[in-house]
């Protein structure tokens, strides 16, 4: 019996000593830097604002490795790489000889997670489970990420934001410029964002709540919800229905559709707009006051409400659409 417990002890130590909780720590001075431009060719992003006029990158490792040997050939083959380019610090992090065909991995493939991009898939794969990317920049600073495998975070920077993900969801947070986020898999859920917005994703949801500025929003996959904006909205979505509500009177025109759903949209009780309203699959219905009653519940409405202002356009092949007063 002891000698068994000795052997369990023994082996529980050695898998902790390969387990990957390693981090790749770098950091560069701002100096004149004004933007982050990381590219990361797997991984989770996180970029959050710091206390300190530096770029500080902390890259983690997390899995299983089955042996001391494998997660140091995979440590050994991962760069990462930060320097100062005119005003941007730019960041780089790679895989250099990890990627192999995708058909050598077919069998791993079907077997568990893996991290795989244009045909090709990283063999550590197979028990590297994460790889996370944790950044804090100075606050008042721009940011353009990329990533190939995994989510990204940006909260609270003053500054403009460009992000592009192929497989994971998008979470803005706070801010107060401009954004621009693309994901090819994944959900995008943007809060409180001051400046404009441009969300566009291949195969997810679209949520963006508070924002003060225009939004932009299209999904191939999914529904989109816009809660309390101010600024003028066009959302488009071929699988899914589109809610959105106004709580400022839009000095632009707005335009919402889909293909694939239901139109619920939120008017405050002092907003003026000229509706223009249809769909092919349901019926239009308000309570707003309109010149003839019997067209609220008509497959199409066109009405000036509160007396008319810039246009609201609302148009579903496979739905009905409401447009209501808040409380």
């Amino acid at each position: 019996m002891l000698r068994l417990l000795v052997a369990a002890l023994a082996c529980t130590a050695f898998l902790y000593a390969v387990d990957p909780g390693d981090h790749v720590r770098k950091s560069a001075p701002t100096s004149s830097a004004t933007r982050l431009v990381l590219n990361a060719d797997a991984g989770s992003v996180r970029v959050s604002p710091g206390t300190s006029n530096k770029v500080e990158v902390d890259v983690s490792f997390r899995g299983d490795s089955p042996s001391q040997a494998e997660y140091n050939r995979m440590r050994s083959d991962f760069t990462l790489d930060i320097a100062q380019q005119g005003s941007d610090i730019r960041v780089t992090g790679a895989f250099h000889k990890g990627w192999v065909p995708m058909l050598a991995m077919w069998s791993a493939l079907f077997g568990g997670h893996q991290i795989c991009h244009d045909g090709r898939c990283l063999e550590y794969g197979s028990w590297l489970r994460e790889v996370e990317y944790r950044v804090t920049v100075p606050e008042k600073f721009n940011a353009d990420i990329d990533t190939w495998s995994g989510p990204i975070a940006v909260s609270d920077l003053r500054g403009e934001v460009n992000a592009h993900t192929s497989g994971g969801p998008i979470t803005l947070v706070g801010g107060t410029g401009n954004a621009i986020v693309h994901t090819s898999g994944g959900p995008i859920r943007i809060k409180k964002a001051v400046g404009n917005v441009d969300a566009s994703t291949s195969g997810g949801p679209i949520s963006i709540e508070g924002n003060l500025g225009r939004v932009r929003a299209r999904s191939s996959g999914g529904p989109i919800l816009i809660r309390d904006a101010t600024g003028p909205i066009d959302a488009f979505t071929s699988g899914g229905p589109v809610t959105a509500s106004l709580v400022g009177q839009p000095t632009e025109e707005c335009r919402l559709s889909t293909s694939g759903g239901g139109i619920d949209v939120t008017l405050a009780r002092n907003i003026h707009v000229d509706l223009d309203a249809s769909t092919s699959g349901g019926r239009v219905w308000t309570d707003f006051a309109v010149p003839a009653d019997d067209e609220r519940h008509s497959r199409q409405l066109r009405a000036p409400l509160n007396g008319g202002g810039p246009l609201l356009y609302l148009h579903t092949s496979g739905g009905g659409i409401t447009v209501r007063h808040a409380d």
